[in-house]
């Protein structure tokens, strides 16, 4: 590792702002100390082991774990270093929420994969397997880390995405040639590289002679399957990079056959579990009916591309949160009645999707039961299959519709409903009936797009409704291309939805969509007796925004204040406003 490396590599922040896992990590805490001192002092070899006796007790200690990859890169250990970091994600994969980081990680690991960042052309079978001659080092293939990366969370850089759409291709022609290659470091990346597929929903573009190949690739299976004769692995797993094996004729009895590790992978996350989500959806309880119109149009969006789209839930945090404590510490000026609730909390998860927010939630508040509805059975059913047996008593999911929740006869604590209410026919309504469900004293947190951050979505809609492009998946594909390809480079096209096929259709193409301005929602508050307690945000923005308006005298409080405030800077609710409220 040279010295620019070796800095790159120490600029990654130690414990880099992760946050903390799972309260076991408490008892490591001295000896984290310990080992802290030792390694700033440059005392690496008692560091290490300090850190690997952390991590026995504790594999989702973070901040220990990423010190001891950051030793190993500093050694030039790679092969040590991408191990460390695959852990990591695997145990904390919130550690995987920057892709930035993520690039910047993989960079430091295989310095050979950096040409993959500028020029596609470097995509090669012989580059991706051959040896680059450094003690310690593994093929690009053979990279944990890599692997891991592509197997837990969508690839979200074009200049990634384009490489691995022209390895995937070389790969393909492999796979046909009459006697494929066996190398295992090639079937693992492989394998990984069908997963990333799978996750993003084959959203990468495939050139037509590609497809051609893919669809001789896929006559080959289809016959194998069908006349039980044998199926070469990498055969296999190149087609699942093009298309879910479930979808195949006969392709449950693929998951009947025996498949080396990384093969079987591929077989459960595109046949087993799609059958387990079959199975799920068909006994989810369904607590009202679905409603006509426009909530029909939207469900049916939902059944074709459940959103949003996520393998791995972040790990819990080391202490359980208190409704009242966190809104006293993040909105500490703000006026509100403590809900009272400390050692349970009834919460409704209106809209949960395919549950990434509502298990977080879940896991987040002491004494949470959380019931989460949604209209999609799709979503609700890869909800449930991904709900981890600890949260299984805490949280039930049921199929709802919000303009008819109320005849549930039930009332909650909290009621979260984020990204929702804008794709009803009626939002406004919508929102009156989630407050009927509140408690005395409950609050409320409501996701909204902001008319003024959504305006180079609109752009892009006018663009999309003039060239035509069909909300289909091969529409959806070439619309991305187009947009990458062409003069103007929206700033949307760096957000993670743009990177799979169900999050951009949200994103891009939805059938339904309502934009908020501040003042809206102010009139809408006002008329319901409804108290603004503030905007959240991610912690360091939202500490910037809590500064600015310190040093400006103004209340976080005033509606009338951040909509000024939003006009001189329209980015800022980029997401979407994420409001908290109580009743009057």
């Amino acid at each position: 590792m040279n010295r620019s490396q070796r800095r790159a590599a120490k600029k990654q922040n130690p414990a880099g702002g992760l946050p903390s896992a799972t309260p076991a990590q408490a008892p490591g805490v001295d000896l984290f100390a310990l080992a802290v001192q030792h390694h700033d002092r440059g005392e690496l070899t008692p560091a290490v082991e300090l850190y690997k006796t952390i991590l026995d007790r504790t594999p989702s200690h973070a901040a220990a774990s990423e010190r001891l990859a950051l030793i190993y890169l500093a050694q030039g250990k790679r092969d040590k270093a991408s191990v460390q970091y695959a852990a990591l994600a695997r145990h904390v994969p919130q550690s995987l929420g920057s892709y930035v980081r993520i690039v910047e990680t993989l960079k430091n690991l295989i310095p050979d994969l950096a040409p993959a960042f500028t020029n596609a052309s470097t995509a090669s079978l012989v580059y991706l397997l051959k040896k680059p001659g450094v003690e310690n080092c593994t093929s690009i293939a053979g990279n944990d880390y890599f692997r891991c990366a592509l197997e837990s969370t969508v690839a979200r850089d074009v200049a990634l995405e384009r490489w691995l759409t022209a390895l995937r291709a070389e790969i393909l022609g492999a796979a046909l040639a009459d006697e494929p290659p066996t190398d295992d470091e090639l079937l693992a990346f492989s394998a990984a590289l069908a997963q990333q597929c799978f996750i993003n929903e084959y959203v990468f573009a495939v050139a037509p002679d590609e497809r051609q190949l893919a669809e001789r690739l896929k006559g080959l299976v289809v016959d194998a399957v069908a006349q039980a004769t044998t199926i070469h692995p990498l055969r296999l797993i190149s087609l699942a990079m093009y298309l879910p094996l479930h979808t195949l004729p006969g392709g449950s009895a693929i998951a009947e056959r025996s498949w080396p590790g990384p093969a079987a992978a591929v077989v459960t996350q595109q046949v087993l579990e799609p059958i387990e989500e079959r199975q799920l959806r068909a006994s989810m309880p369904r607590l009202t009916a679905i409603g006509g119109g426009v909530t029909a149009q939207v469900r049916q969006q939902y059944e074709e591309n459940p959103y949003p789209r996520w393998v791995r839930l972040n790990a819990p945090p080391a202490t359980l949160r208190i409704l009242d404590d966190y809104i006293r510490q993040q909105f500490p000026t703000a006026q509100y009645r403590p809900v009272g609730r400390r050692d349970s909390l009834d919460i409704l998860e209106a809209g949960c999707g395919t549950g990434r927010h509502a298990l977080e939630v879940t896991q987040a508040y002491r004494g949470a039961r959380v019931l989460a509805v949604d209209i999609s059975l799709a979503s609700l059913a890869s909800a449930k299959r991904k709900t981890p047996p600890a949260l299984a008593g805490t949280i039930e999911f049921a199929q709802a519709d919000i303009m008819s929740i109320g005849s549930i006869g039930r009332s909650f604590d909290l009621i979260n409903s984020g990204g929702v209410l804008h794709h009803m026919g009626d939002p406004l309504a919508g929102w009156c009936e989630l407050l009927k469900l509140l408690k005395p004293n409950g609050l409320m947190q409501i996701g909204l797009y902001s008319a003024h951050a959504r305006r180079e979505i609109v752009a892009a809609r006018k663009i999309i409704a003039k060239r035509g492009y069909p909300s289909t998946p091969e529409g959806i594909r070439r619309c991305r291309q187009d947009l990458f390809n062409g003069p103007e480079q929206f700033k949307f096209m760096a957000m993670s939805d743009f990177f799979s096929t169900s999050d951009c259709r949200d994103l891009l193409f939805h059938v339904q969509e309502k934009q908020f301005t501040i003042p809206e929602i102010k009139e809408f508050l006002t008329e319901n007796n409804v108290k603004f307690i503030g905007f959240d945000f991610p912690r360091t923005i939202h500490q910037h925004h809590q500064r600015v308006f310190a040093n400006a005298g103004w209340s976080i409080g005033n509606l009338d204040r951040w909509d000024a405030y939003e006009r001189a800077n329209p980015d800022i609710f980029m997401n979407m406003y994420a409001l908290w409220m109580q009743k009057n």
